[in-house]
C-alpha cells in the first residue's frame, strides 16, 4: 500500500502545483481586470461631473441669451424710431422744398435789381422801402430754412449712428452667449457618447472579472483537494503497517477514486471534498 501511495504522491504534487500556478495566474487576470474596471468607473465619474458642469454653463448661457435678446430688442426699437424720424424729416424737407417758390440766391438777385431801380429813379422811395423790407423778410426765412435743413439731418444721423452701433453690440452679445451655450451642449453630447462607450467597456471588464474568478476558484478547489491528498499520503506513509491496513480497509477505494479524478483533471465539487474529508 505504501509503495502504491508513494508512487502517486509525486503525481498529486505535480497536479497540485499546476493548480496553484494556474489559480495564481487566473487571480492575476482578475486583479488586472478589476483595476481596468475601476479605472473605467473613475473616468465615467469624472465625465459625469464634467457633464453636470457643462449643463450648468449651458443653462446659464441660455438664460443670458434670453436676457440679451430683450436688450437687443430695445436697442433695435430705439434705432428704428430714429430711422423713422430721419425719414420723416427727409420727406418733410422735400415737401417744403417743392412748396418754395424762391431760394436765397433768387431773393438776393431781386434785391440787387431793386437797388438799381431805386438809384436810377425807376421806383419811388416808398415802394422801394416796402419791397426791400419784404425781400429782407423772405431772405431771412429762406436762410433759416436752409440752416434747419442742414443741421437737422446731421444731428439725427449722428444719433442714428450711435443707435446702430449699440444695436450691433447687443446683437454680438447675443451671438457670443449663444455660441458658448451651443458649445456646452455639443460637449455634453460628446460626453454622453463617450460614457456610453465606456459603460460597454465596463460591462466587458466585469464579465472578464467574473470569468477569470470562476476559473481561479475552480483551480483553487483543485489545489485544496491536492493539499488534502498530500497530507493524507504523508499520514499514510508515516503510519505503521497495522494502521496502513486499517486505512486501506476503510477508505482506500474511495480515496483512490478521488485522487484519480484529481490527476485526470476533473473538477472536484463540494460533495467530493466532503467525502474525502470523511474518509481521511
Amino acid at each position: 500500500m505504501k509503495s502504491l501511495i508513494g508512487d502517486r504522491k509525486s503525481l498529486v504534487e505535480k497536479k497540485t502545483n499546476a493548480s496553484r500556478e494556474e489559480r495564481n495566474r487566473q487571480n492575476d487576470e482578475v486583479k488586472r481586470w478589476v483595476e481596468t474596471r475601476k479605472g473605467i468607473q473613475d473616468t465615467v465619474r469624472q465625465l459625469m461631473d464634467e457633464m453636470d458642469r457643462q449643463q450648468e454653463i449651458r443653462e446659464a448661457e441660455n438664460k443670458k441669451v434670453r436676457d440679451l435678446k430683450i436688450i437687443r430688442e430695445e436697442k433695435t426699437k430705439a434705432m428704428q424710431e430714429i430711422r423713422n424720424e430721419l425719414f420723416e424729416h427727409i420727406d418733410s424737407n422735400r415737401i417744403q422744398q417743392r412748396s418754395k417758390t424762391r431760394g436765397v440766391s433768387s431773393i438776393k438777385k431781386e434785391m440787387y435789381e431793386l437797388e438799381l431801380k431805386h438809384q436810377t429813379g425807376q421806383i419811388t422811395d416808398k415802394k422801394f422801402n416796402e419791397r426791400a423790407q419784404e425781400l429782407r423778410r423772405l431772405k431771412k426765412e429762406a436762410e433759416e430754412q436752409k440752416n434747419s435743413d442742414s443741421d437737422g439731418p446731421s444731428e439725427i444721423r449722428e444719433r442714428l449712428k450711435i443707435a446702430e452701433a449699440e444695436q450691433d453690440a447687443a446683437h454680438a452679445d447675443v451671438d457670443a452667449a449663444a455660441v458658448v451655450a451651443q458649445s456646452a451642449h455639443d460637449l455634453m453630447h460628446e460626453i454622453r457618447t463617450e460614457v456610453s462607450r465606456l459603460k460597454d467597456e465596463h460591462s466587458d471588464a466585469h464579465r472578464k472579472v467574473e470569468k477569470f474568478r470562476r476559473v481561479a476558484d475552480k483551480h483553487h478547489k483543485k489545489f485544496l483537494v491536492g493539499m488534502r491528498c498530500i497530507q493524507s499520503i504523508d499520514g499514510i506513509l508515516n503510519s505503521s503497517p497495522d494502521e496502513v491496513d486499517s486505512i486501506e480497509e476503510s477508505s482506500s477505494v474511495e480515496a483512490r477514486d478521488l485522487m484519480d479524478l484529481l490527476m485526470s483533471g476533473e473538477t472536484l465539487g463540494l460533495d467530493d471534498l466532503m467525502a474525502f474529508q470523511r474518509n481521511n
